[in-house]
């Protein structure tokens, strides 16, 4: 009994073994050599590594393996390099896109690899940079953004530009720069996958609604950007906080109206004036020094 056993156990043996170099000559021969096989090892071993990455098995990938990933999820699936470099982004910018495109657009990525992306954007194309973790930057980023899903193919994104918004994305010099003690400030952004989107005089069809009424914004609006595909543009409008409708203590919450962007109707995004930001932007220590004055 035990010969049989043991000839069989040959058997099964030779029998791996010969379909074991049967598929290695296959595969030899499929690649030609060598350097196509290790091409396609080291592809499955990055896209392995990705996968625990993303599940948080792993705490950090490679520079190598970042890049694969941007070009998987962002490059080929959506944007060439071009809409990457002549949109000229900021870190929030980019923050704002990612964010976009996996909530909006559904794009799969998971919020470990939405950070490695940010990161890789951040150091490809640097801007500015934030001094606050991705957690803090994601819940502030939901507190001021709204959007919607789109008329006539064209979405939009609003943003609610607060001190404590450009704090956390590292833009503490727009502070000033926008003038955010005087006036609410909106960031507009504009998409569309197919064909263009064209620009909109944004100070003509904006205004923002209180419960006391409905005022203009204060001229002129201004262009952030537009991507040479035409596909997506960004622009600011404002609105003076001294005007009644808007400096009324009974005036709890801020409603911009766009009208006709695309198609004839109107596009609405309300927000409370009390906006509730993460503790970490509560502590005067992170504030720059123009802003503690």
């Amino acid at each position: 009994m035990k010969r049989y056993l043991k000839k069989a156990a040959l058997w099964i043996l030779g029998l791996i073994v010969f379909f074991a170099v049967l598929g290695a000559i296959g595969v030899f021969a499929m690649y030609g050599s060598g350097d196509g096989l290790k091409t396609d090892w080291d592809t499955l071993k990055s896209s392995a590594r990705l996968e625990l990455f993303r599940r948080g098995f792993i705490p950090n990938i490679t520079p190598a393996e970042t890049a694969h990933l941007y070009q998987s999820k962002c490059y080929r699936a959506c944007h060439g390099e071009e809409a990457m470099i002549t949109a000229v982004l900021s870190s929030a910018g980019w923050f704002q896109v990612v964010e976009r495109m996996r909530i909006k657009e559904n794009v799969k990525i998971s919020g470990r690899e939405a950070e490695a992306i940010i990161k890789l954007l951040d150091e490809k194309f640097p801007k500015t940079k934030s001094r606050f973790s991705y957690e803090v930057r994601k819940q502030v980023h939901h507190a001021v953004w709204r959007n919607d899903i789109g008329l006539n193919d064209i979405y939009c994104d609003v943003y609610y530009v607060s001190k404590e918004y450009l704090l956390s994305i590292g833009a503490d010099h727009l502070i000033d720069e926008y003038d955010i003690e005087h006036f609410h400030v909106f960031i507009v952004n504009f998409t569309v996958h197919e064909g263009e989107v064209a620009l909109s005089e944004l100070d003509k069809i904006s205004t923002l609604r209180t419960s006391k009424g409905e005022m203009k914004t204060t001229p002129p609006w201004r262009l952030r950007f537009q991507t040479s595909d035409k596909h997506h543009y960004e622009g600011i409008v404002r609105f003076d906080k001294s005007n009644p409708i808007v400096a009324s203590p009974d005036a709890t919450w801020l409603e911009l109206a766009l009208r006709d962007v695309g198609a004839p109707g109107i596009r609405t995004y309300k927000w409370e004036r009390d906006i509730k930001y993460p503790d970490e932007l509560k502590d005067a220590s992170v504030l720059p020094k123009e802003a503690k004055k």
